[in-house]
């Protein structure tokens, strides 16, 4: 008997002619295994517990001449209980560790970060992309990166290599691999496993995949509640900022939350009145978020630049850059320039249209600005909410089900430029909004033949949109703004064009296009598997086939 300690959910079986016997197609959960014989002692091994994929061979069971009556009890230790015929490196994230390990933000994927091979890759500022600490459905977001997927290399593979799935739905962003749009909540799953390499094929994904495991309810009810905080009057100031007198970024993390499982009861009724036969468990998490996207550095004109006065050579000077601090002469057959001052017949209409549109000095420009004469310090609010909900039915002793249910929304902010930002970028005249949700559903139905026959049915479902679209559309409108051009090959596009302000010295304002008026991306991530398994004599055979389709839909966006 093969008895699930949570549930007492039991699994028989016998063995054959070799004393062979073989449980498989079982969830990940901690299970006591019993072996009885008539006219020897029962043999009982607790705190076995099982991890995603994994094989485990029990070859000490010795049963003693004795009463059935009597037991043998030996107590597991699941760091010796070590798969022996696989090659497969991986590494499971118990509950247990996952709560006792000090993370900065709410998904267990930030764990990977202290398992053996895996690199977080660094920018010129050698700092990790991913940190864990904004929670969001978007791999990219003004508040940084949001994602372990496309972040870190494991044993030196490509970032794009990793992958992740949920109680065997692919949870992944295919468009760029870089998002989890349903996010791993430390308080929501069970254990969490990275196969590295050599596991099997039952695992379609790879080459490195991170596969989380839900919690299920139990017999017996259990809750908790929680709240974490961040607030950033417990931060220090950045240098520059103090230099010029500019306040802390205000960035707070508010995330409270609860879970609740037990078995599934109906009052005035016997339906589960023994509580092994259905349970649920269910859990929803706030995420409340101020993130600091960091501190934008600029040069921008001046009221009187606006009009064509570039005469204060003083001020000129302190921007420092060679490229924006020399007044403007005669040049290239123009004239009518005097005393650094553009006469207004010479400014192009759509070029004052667009130079309105940038913000004005905020600081003095001088070296100990840099030459820099706009620093603000950004924040933004992306606040969300995530809901996870499980249910395990067993029809009978060889016949058992669960379905998993996960839904996440958020409202992310751009207010500099959708998905990343360049040197010299300065707030857009609107920002861009997207009300991004995620849907993902997840089946298995196991059925025991026999005692050496096993099938398992596994169903993914995961639904993905990203709907990017300006939050005042008049603010960049071409035709509101009076901006005299239409756009290449003049089509019908209303939105403003880009510009990049002298090679990084000057101020960029920039966003893709195909905002029409909504830049979509929706997504859908279907699987399906079939794996039998069967024992003949000492021999362990699995047989399988695994289906996928992916759609990702979303319009060209280039400048």
């Amino acid at each position: 008997l093969l008895i699930d300690e949570g549930t007492n959910d039991t699994r028989r079986t016998v063995s054959n002619s070799e004393g062979y016997f073989s449980f498989t197609a079982l969830q990940a959960k901690t299970y006591k295994l019993r072996v009885e014989l008539s006219g020897f002692q029962a043999w009982e091994r607790q705190g076995i517990v099982l991890t995603p994929g994994s094989k485990i061979n029990i070859s000490d069971i010795v049963l003693a001449a004795g009463a059935q009556t009597e037991t043998v009890t030996v107590t597991a230790d699941a760091g010796q209980i070590a798969p022996l015929d696989s090659g497969e490196k991986s590494a499971v994230i118990s509950a247990k560790e996952i709560q006792n390990t000090t993370i900065l933000g709410r998904s267990a994927a930030e764990l990977i970060k202290v398992l053996p091979g895996m690199v977080a890759v660094t920018g010129l500022d050698n700092r990790p992309g991913f940190s864990g600490e904004a929670i969001g459905i978007n791999g990219n977001g003004d508040g940084g990166k949001q994602s372990a997927l496309g972040n870190f290399s494991a044993n030196g593979t490509r970032t794009e290599s990793m992958d992740i799935v949920a109680d065997g739905a692919h949870v992944s962003d295919p468009g760029c691999n870089c998002a989890t749009p349903v996010n791993p909540n430390p308080d929501m799953i069970q254990e969490f496993k990275v196969l590295q390499s050599n596991f099997g094929a039952e695992n379609a994904k790879g080459p490195v995949v991170m596969s989380a495991v839900s919690k299920s309810g139990t017999s017996e009810f259990h809750g908790t509640a929680y709240y974490f905080l961040r607030h950033w009057k417990l931060n220090s100031n950045e240098w520059l900022l103090n230099a010029n007198n500019q306040e802390r970024p205000k960035n707070k993390y508010n995330f409270p939350g609860f879970n609740l499982g037990g078995p599934v009861l109906f009052p005035g009724t016997d339906f589960n009145k023994k509580r092994d036969k259905m349970f649920f468990f269910f859990g929803t998490e706030y995420y409340g978020q101020t993130l600091d996207t960091g501190v934008l550095r600029s040069r921008v004109p001046t009221e009187a630049m606006r009009s064509g006065d570039f005469s204060d050579s003083a001020y000129l000077g302190g921007l420092v850059d060679g490229q924006v601090n020399a007044p403007p002469q005669n040049q290239n057959g123009i004239t009518g320039i005097q005393g650094g001052r553009i006469p207004s017949s010479l400014i192009d209409p759509g070029g004052r249209v667009l130079t309105n549109l940038l913000p004005l000095p905020n600081v003095t420009p001088s070296q100990a600005t840099q030459g820099y004469n706009y620093i603000k310090a950004l924040t933004l609010s992306q606040n969300g909410n995530q809901e996870w909900a499980k249910v395990d039915y067993n029809f009978s002793v060889n016949t058992k089900m669960f379905v998993r249910y996960s839904r996440q929304a958020e409202l992310q902010q751009f207010p500099v430029g959708l998905w990343w930002r360049n040197a010299g970028q300065v707030p857009y005249p609107t920002p861009t909004n997207a009300e991004n949700r995620s849907h993902s559903v997840s089946a298995s139905l196991t059925k025991v033949f026999s005692p050496t026959l096993t099938n398992e049915v596994v169903f993914g479902l995961t639904y993905i949109n990203f709907p990017n679209s300006f939050d005042d559309p008049s603010k960049i409108s071409r035709s509101k703004l009076n901006y005299p051009y239409k756009g290449i090959f003049k089509n019908s596009l209303d939105q403003i064009p880009s510009f990049i302000g002298a090679w990084g010295g000057g101020p960029t304002i920039l966003n893709p296009g195909g905002f029409d008026p909504v830049l979509f991306a929706r997504k859908w991530l279907g699987s399906g598997a079939d794996n039998l398994t069967k024992v003949y004599r000492t021999h362990t055979m699995k047989f399988g086939v695994y289906w996928e389709m992916v759609t990702n839909n979303q319009p060209g966006n280039n400048n």
